[in-house]
């Protein structure tokens, strides 16, 4: 299998640690003061953050497939409402979900590890796939072009994360909001991890089967016929009848050996391949969340200290044209998320022409009021 090529310039993930993109910013010319600015800026995004993932574990609590704790009669809380609030999780941690059309495009094909399955979308009552980052891949495969015999190149997507959502309805015995995350998942392979699939044989061994064991078969039931046609005695009968019986019974088990060698398959691949589900998932999002909103946060304040700026139009093309300039990264930057921020703590005016932040020592006070602030909010304003 080849080097994954990057197709990540439709993505708005940044695929920079952020202790690596303020080393670079530093670099670049922020001052001593500025990267006080910096820190300061990460800890009160952080602080918020924590905030919210309590706040998000008790919204969830209630559908959690593996709760331990009593559950609340509380009919206020609805699923709709932690379902919206996990999608809204999702964009800002810089997924992006598939439509069903994609979905089903991706079912539709064979998977290059021979699995082929179905899936009842009807058991489910809400169904969403979210994936972040994709890369093109080669892998070799065999199909009916090469008569099966001779392998040949494919380009596949694959994501480098995937979040599953499925939602099951009350009266199933799988009731709740199941949250699965995935990583280097090929885009026919999706179908791999929904529950409850179906698992059906590629071609290759539906002809390998039908060739082998139906001329084997037929071979010995001939072979039966002609013995019992020329026995004489009742122990020749019943050896033939009993020879054929064995020859059957070692083509039928021969699907039963070919069904565990994909259910095996489909276990490795689901075991290696497998984050984070439910309650973790939702720390594992929140964290992946909070780190993509602080390094679009530090790379607009930073490109906006060390750049001239006029508008956020400006600003989106000079954050993407930085990334690769320093990290050889193509992206599609969010400039809403980058500048909402710095709006939102009154670091910038973001009507104003040029862009531009008050003195560091400045912003600096402004943003040790607010953490003051937030820390004295009642938790019901949190």
């Amino acid at each position: 299998m080849e080097k994954p090529k990057s197709i990540a310039q439709f993505d708005h993930f940044i695929p920079v640690s952020t202790s690596r993109l303020v080393s670079a910013l530093v670099r670049a010319g922020l001052s001593t003061e500025q990267v006080r600015v910096v820190h300061k800026i990460r800890r009160l995004i952080t602080l918020q953050f924590s905030d919210r993932l309590i706040k998000l574990k008790q919204l969830y609590q209630p559908f959690n497939p593996d709760r331990e704790l009593l559950a609340e009669d509380d009919e206020s809380i609805q699923s709709a409402d932690a379902i919206q609030q996990i999608k809204q999780l999702l964009h800002e941690a810089n997924y992006s979900e598939l439509t069903r059309q994609q979905i089903e495009y991706a079912l539709e094909q064979t998977s290059p590890y021979g699995l082929d399955v179905k899936i009842d979308f009807d058991q489910f009552t809400d169904v969403s796939l979210f994936y972040r980052a994709k890369s093109q891949r080669t892998v070799m495969v065999r199909n009916w072009k090469t008569l099966f015999i001779k392998k040949r190149s494919v380009n596949l997507i694959a994501y480098q994360r995937i979040c599953l959502l499925l939602h099951y309805p009350k009266q199933h015995h799988k009731s709740g909001i199941h949250i699965k995350l995935f990583k280097d998942i090929l885009r026919p392979d999706l179908e791999m991890l929904f529950p409850d699939c179906k698992i059906r044989m590629k071609t290759i061994d539906k002809i390998k089967l039908a060739v082998t064991g139906g001329g084997g078969t037929a071979g010995g039931l001939v072979a039966t016929i002609g013995k019992l046609t020329a026995a004489v005695s009742p122990l020749a009968i019943i050896m033939a009848v009993a020879g054929f019986a064995a020859l059957l019974w070692r083509q039928i088990n021969k699907v039963f050996v070919q069904r565990t060698r994909y259910m095996a398959s489909l276990a490795q691949n689901l075991y290696f391949n497998n984050l984070d589900n439910n309650m973790g998932a939702i720390t594992y999002l929140i964290d992946q969340a909070r780190q993509e909103e602080i390094k679009e946060t530090l790379l607009a304040y930073g490109l906006i200290n060390l750049q001239k700026i006029n508008n956020s139009m400006e600003l989106d093309s000079a954050c993407e044209t930085w990334l690769m300039e320093q990290f050889d990264c193509t992206i599609d930057f969010d400039i809403e998320d980058g500048l909402k921020k710095l709006v939102d703590y009154k670091l910038i005016e973001q009507q104003n022409e040029p862009l531009s932040c008050q003195s560091a020592e400045t912003l600096c006070e402004l943003l040790d009021h607010q953490w003051q602030e937030y820390m004295e909010l009642p938790e019901s304003r949190i």
